[in-house]
């Protein structure tokens, strides 16, 4: 008993990963977007194959079962990272719904069977879901969003060597910049932000890592307070595969358009750090899209405030440019 249920997991899981390459395949030839297909309903069935390749009296140990859709996961993502269908960043996104609706696939599934006349094999049909909601998904049109991420730190430090330290980016040093959940997912860190001239049409150019360049063009200038600028970005600029598609700086589904700088004083040597960041997401799950886009940029926006503050509240700061 114990080998053959052991042997219905093995090819469960081996079924599982084969099927979802079959669907990950037929939707990125036919469907070019964020598919629903793809990160809701593919899941739900990666969970259910290994029940349906199951009989009654194996299920009755379920456990298994439950935690076999994370195995079938995380092998069809290691695979789809070696082979570069994906990058880390992508699949960091997307592991959440995988893991959960592929146990809650597995959950359901048990329970259909176990009640089901025979050996239920009338439940085989239901792999075809990811492909009927595919072809709901073809008819949704996909919209531009835009939404503004702002992050805030108080720095103890005069205004004048705080707006220093937020006009040029320069020289950015490894040893500054603290570990954040942007860099563990692969986004290049900063390494320049060099302002050409101050006031209005000025233009910050910006140098990461991996080759990527950008520019932000002052668009508002407030001497010693602030200042907004529009993002440029040219796709073409960008090394291949530094970033997947999906999250491609002026990409088709993902774009950085502005953001702005202002500082506010809190009394003597004390200021208060503003930096807000406005992007667009085109995609067909948006509302899924966005929460990561916030906390992405969130996170990247502290790790930038962070290196303010630090240099700002460093003795003898006038020595340093950034």
């Amino acid at each position: 008993m114990f080998r053959s249920r052991l042997l219905t997991l093995v090819i469960g899981l081996f079924g599982g990963v084969a099927y979802a390459f079959i669907v990950m395949l037929l939707i990125t030839a036919v469907h070019r977007n964020v598919s629903i297909t793809y990160i809701f309903s593919l899941p739900i069935i990666l969970g259910a194959i290994p029940v349906l390749l199951s009989t009654k009296e194996q299920l009755k140990s379920y456990k298994s079962y439950l935690l076999l859709p994370w195995g079938i996961t995380l092998t069809f993502f290691f695979l789809c990272y070696i082979m570069r269908f994906d990058g880390m960043i992508c699949l960091v996104v997307i592991i959440g719904p995988f893991l959960m609706l592929g146990t809650l696939g597995a959950f359901i599934y048990r329970l259909f069977k176990l009640k089901a006349k025979g050996k239920g094999t009338r439940l085989y049909v239901s792999l075809l879901l990811p492909l009927l909601v595919f072809i709901i998904e073809e008819k949704i049109q996909t919209s531009n969003e835009f939404h503004t991420v702002v992050s805030t730190i108080e720095i103890d430090s005069d205004r004048s060597a705080v707006w220093r330290n937020i006009k040029n980016v320069e020289f950015i040093r490894d040893e500054e910049i603290e570990t954040h959940f942007v860099h563990v997912i692969g986004i290049p860190k900063p390494l320049n932000g060099i302002l050409d001239k101050e006031g209005i049409r000025g233009i910050r150019s910006i140098t990461w890592e991996k080759g990527i360049k950008f520019e932000e063009k002052i668009k508002t200038w407030n001497e010693g307070y602030g200042f907004s600028y529009d993002i440029n970005v040219d796709p073409n600029s960008i090394p291949p595969k530094t970033l997947d598609e999906h999250v491609m700086i002026g990409g088709k589904y993902f774009d950085v358009v502005s953001g702005s700088y202002k500082i506010v004083p809190q009394g003597t040597n004390r200021c208060l750090v503003e930096l807000s960041c406005t992007y667009r997401i085109t995609t067909n799950v948006n509302f899924y899209c966005k929460v990561w886009a916030d906390y992405i940029i969130g996170d990247f926006n502290a790790m930038i405030l962070e290196i303010v503050k630090n240099r700002s509240e460093q003795k003898n700061n006038n020595n340093i440019t950034f």
